[in-house]
């Protein structure tokens, strides 16, 4: 009865917070941003490009630009013809051309050609100028042999790659975009989730310990108590702002995938399922090591110290996450879904790209699920006593003499 006293207290003492209204409206919109982004970036990389062109030749300025004409990852190219780098230079400087190719006279012999860019990072450019300067070389090769312009235009032709998903025997439309899609916005809700509340968690501690607070709590309520309260107060909160996401995340789930049948996930219910276990089982693992750090420092100060080491933690697994996304059956990320730290990242990963059985996912659940129970007895020893303690920060061995006596 007394931990749902703490719980209740806790949970108000964080909704009733401005700041957590705010972010419970901005985050959705922040996810739909950021899931957005390299849609943005597609659009931008795929602006029209202006290239001014020296060509001795009098052949590469008509030709590069009806190349690759018509194919769906071309980007609009319009071409001027330059009569010198001079020129050039001075429309660069003006921001009239977006690069100069110059061509020498023996291009169709050495293939080599110059191209002087505006901006040397803008790579898709770079690729479509090559792959064109390519088609235009490899014509004129053919041409010599004698080939008609319609047998190169099959020969040159490009394959287009319709991405199939096998399934359990099952064949799904599932698009590599769309697998991306939806695990980078289940992994930014759990990295959020975890770092979040955890951090709250800290600061929830440090404030009882830091006014005295918790000795009033210990007078009136066992110390397993009050933990079991802080964190499951603290924890409803995180679920309450995360259902509140989710609503609307399904909500224009379902509404796009009414009406816009590209936007279909095969299997999405089961995926969401599967993300909500690791979301529960992650975020208890993750919270009792928060507590236990607050419990055994005096400041936020000092606290961020110890910080390091777990931010690094949480936010490694995030990273390599999107490292190895493109190796599903990788031993390293097999390896990394069942150890607890690191699972609800990486199974969560290969539950949305590459199907586990339900046998594989269900032992990675129960690692993680049994490492939340083990993190939970020893954060509630070390609370009990921490919580209490002043002075200088306990050295390894005191922590491991606290989980005895508690």
């Amino acid at each position: 009865m007394k931990t749902w006293i703490i719980t209740k207290f806790e949970l108000k003492r964080v909704v009733r917070k401005k700041w957590f209204i705010i972010s419970t409206l901005l985050t959705p919109l922040f996810v739909i941003l950021y899931a957005s982004f390299p849609a943005l970036l597609g659009k931008f990389a795929n602006r029209e490009r202006t290239l001014g062109i020296i060509d001795p030749t009098g052949r590469i300025v008509e030709e590069i630009e009806r190349v690759g004409k018509g194919e769906k990852f071309e980007i609009p190219l319009k071409v001027r013809r330059l009569s010198s780098l001079e020129e050039g230079f001075s429309l660069l400087r003006k921001k009239e051309l977006d690069a100069v190719l110059k061509v020498p006279e023996d291009i169709f012999s050495s293939r080599k050609a110059t191209l002087y860019m505006r901006n040397v990072g803008d790579v898709t450019f770079l690729s479509v100028i090559k792959e064109r300067l390519n088609k235009i070389i490899q014509r004129d090769q053919l041409r010599k042999i004698g080939l008609k312009e319609e047998v190169l235009k099959e020969i040159l032709a490009g394959v287009k790659i319709e991405t199939l998903k096998v399934e359990k025997g099952k064949v799904k439309k599932e698009t590599m975009e769309s697998s991306f899609t939806l695990y980078m916005i289940f992994s930014l809700l759990l990295f959020m989730g975890l770092i979040g509340y955890g951090q709250i968690l800290l600061r929830r501690v440090l404030e009882d310990k830091r006014f005295r607070v918790v000795e009033i709590l210990y007078s009136s309520a066992r110390p397993m108590e009050v933990f079991a309260g802080k964190l499951l107060g603290v924890g409803l909160a995180g679920i309450l702002q995360l259902l509140f996401w989710l609503f609307l995340g399904l909500a224009g789930y379902f509404y796009a995938s009414t009406y816009l049948p590209q936007f279909r996930l095969p299997g999405f219910m089961s995926k969401f399922v599967i993300f909500l276990l690791f979301f529960f089982a992650g975020f208890f693992l993750y919270s009792t090591i928060f507590l236990t750090v607050g419990s055994i420092v005096e400041s936020e100060e000092e606290a961020q110290h110890l910080l390091g080491p777990i931010m690094m933690m949480i936010s490694l697994p995030f990273a390599l996450s999107f490292i190895l996304f493109m190796t599903p059956d990788n031993w390293i990320k097999v390896a990394l879904s069942y150890f607890p730290y690191t699972a609800p990242f990486f199974m969560m990963m290969r539950a949305i790209i590459s199907s586990p059985s339900a046998v594989e996912i269900g032992i990675s659940l129960l690692l993680v699920f049994l490492a939340s129970v083990v993190s939970v007895w020893i954060s509630a020893r070390i609370f009990r006593v921490g919580m209490l303690h002043s002075g200088a920060r306990p050295t390894i061995s005191q922590l491991i003499s606290w989980v005895k006596e508690g």
